[in-house]
């Protein structure tokens, strides 16, 4: 179609400029008028054409853009699993076969922590076969001065099937060493009521594998977005219970 303008328009164009001048003034302006009115056309048919590819770009464009997000949505979700999922290093409390998992992200120096501790320790006692608590670091250390040596502690505690004893007396003595200005004698003597070996003890509070265990943790922590502690999440979904019975029903609710 495109074609067949193009030579009518040579056609008519010929005709204009004649030599022999064989046309009247009359007819070159009608013949002229006509190639201007097939030029517009054609003219007219580009725009659209041109308009055309235009969206067909801006569709395609929007489809690899959704594609994208849909595709960075998914591996953010998967990453977010990931997280959750309880891992061989996880320090779990209660039984392991529960079909409930609460989570804790903690920080040992933090006040609403300890304040939580107790609250915890219920939660163990009212479902022994329904639920596994686990407790993961999230020192926040730019506010709590002695938080990543109590991480610290924990684990190395850990090292000797300790970490839960320690975990206790670490928030039960809380205020005894939350300011000391050399808090590691203190977590030394915890580590002697309990009846480790020191020197073991010692080593691995200061080994790079008790570090990296940490700073696993409080990576997990960051990809869920934990800006607080204790920040808690049950069977994956973050939950803020603000009682003893509210968290007890939101348990149940899972058991059931």
């Amino acid at each position: 179609m495109e074609e067949d303008r193009n030579q009518e328009i040579e056609q008519l164009s010929r005709r204009v400029t004649d030599p022999e001048g064989s046309l009247t003034r009359r007819e070159r302006r009608k013949i002229e008028k006509e190639v201007r009115k097939i030029g517009e056309e054609k003219s007219g048919s580009n725009k659209k054409n041109l308009k055309f590819f235009v969206w067909i770009i801006i569709l395609a464009v929007l489809a690899f853009a959704g594609y994208k997000l849909f595709t960075s949505a998914s591996a953010s979700s998967e990453s977010i699993l990931a997280t959750i999922e309880l891992k061989e290093t996880d320090n779990i409390k209660g039984n392991k076969e529960a079909s409930v998992t609460l989570i804790e992200y903690g920080d040992f120096q933090c006040p609403a922590c300890a304040n939580y501790y107790p609250l915890l320790k219920d939660l163990n006692k009212d479902f022994p076969d329904d639920l596994k608590i686990v407790y993961r670091h999230f020192p926040l250390i730019q506010v709590h001065k002695n938080a990543l040596s109590a991480a610290k502690a924990s684990e190395a505690a850990s090292k000797q099937g300790k970490f839960w004893e320690m975990h206790n007396l670490l928030f039960e003595k809380q205020e005894e060493w939350a300011e000391d200005g050399n808090a590691k004698d203190k977590f030394m003597s915890y580590a002697e009521s309990l009846g480790l070996d020191i020197e073991l003890f010692k080593s691995d509070f200061d080994s790079k594998q008790v570090q990296d265990r940490i700073s696993d943790d409080m990576a997990s922590g960051n990809n869920l977005k934990v800006n607080a502690t204790p920040t808690f999440f049950l069977n994956g979904n973050k939950v803020s219970p603000r009682s003893y019975d509210e968290f007890k029903n939101l348990v149940d609710r899972e058991i059931k």
